[in-house]
């Protein structure tokens, strides 16, 4: 089960007087001019997912600054905090620590200022700067940070919407870090009940071999090492599936669990239907 204590303590620091900044993001004033000049976010966005599926992905970081730049120079801070937590996801991909860890306090003081913590875009954001951070060594703040993004996701989102997944998934993998693997497998498995419900097949594949991996990591002769495989392989095989390029990339990532395993025939396979999609967009 999942814990009271992963969420419920203590109050969101961007949407309360505990916050970090002190509460001053209450009183910031927010910029309510009409005119104010803003960025083509919708085109910029789809841009950043074209060049994604393409696996274009300095070409990605390019446009992202490039755009962020553009964002600051006209005072545009809400597309400068969209992208913002589009490159704290980049730098993470690309481990770009010291870019990485600035763009995520960045962010996290934006959203402070810009007073909209506690809504589902805050959880949203919240969850891309916990996930760096954890990659790049900072769990016990991940954590943090993840309970405050599931607090903002509770509040407004039914409980087998497909964004709890993404959190809980991440959730399960900073456990995993901080060596707390039983709560690591407790988000796993209801990361897969709320996939589950919502029909999302590639993204219970990737739950799957992270659930190998975690079961690995406590006893690498653990029987249901194989299952986990056999049921990602499945997900990933169904005819319903659509082969897009977040498909590749997922593919891409759970080729090398795959190679880690031994099932190199999977690691392979795997690996070409990415190369085949990617190659059709580039």
């Amino acid at each position: 089960m999942i814990e009271p204590q992963d969420y419920l303590e203590p109050p969101c620091p961007l949407d309360s007087a505990a916050c970090s900044c002190g509460g001053a993001h209450r009183h910031a004033p927010r910029r309510r001019d009409a005119a104010q000049r803003r960025i083509p976010l919708a085109k910029v966005i789809a841009e950043c997912d074209a060049l994604f599926n393409a696996e274009k992905i300095e070409e990605l970081g390019s446009h992202l600054r490039r755009w962020l730049a553009e964002a600051r120079a006209i005072e545009d801070r809400q597309s400068e905090l969209s992208l913002l937590s589009e490159l704290m996801g980049h730098y993470r991909m690309t481990g770009d620590k010291e870019r990485g860890l600035q763009a995520v306090r960045d962010g996290f003081r934006l959203l402070a200022e810009l007073g909209i913590g506690g809504s589902v875009s805050a959880g949203t954001i919240l969850i891309n700067g916990a996930t760096a951070l954890k990659e790049f060594g900072e769990t016990e703040e991940a954590l943090a940070r993840y309970a405050d993004a599931f607090r903002c996701y509770d509040n407004h989102l039914d409980p087998n919407d497909w964004r709890f997944a993404s959190l809980l998934n991440n959730m399960a993998a900073a456990y995993a870090e901080a060596g707390d693997v039983e709560r690591a497998e407790a988000h796993y498995g209801k990361a897969l009940d709320v996939l589950a419900a919502c029909g999302n097949r590639v993204d219970a594949a990737v739950t799957h071999v992270n659930l190998a991996q975690l079961r690995h990591q406590i006893d690498p002769e653990d029987e249901r090492i194989a299952e986990d495989l056999e049921r990602a392989l499945e997900c990933l095989n169904d005819p319903e599936v659509k082969r897009d390029g977040y498909y590749a990339h997922t593919c891409r990532k759970c080729a090398s669990a795959f190679g880690f395993f031994g099932w190199f025939r999977d690691e392979a396979d795997l690996n070409k239907r990415a190369g085949a999609i990617y190659h059709a967009r580039a």
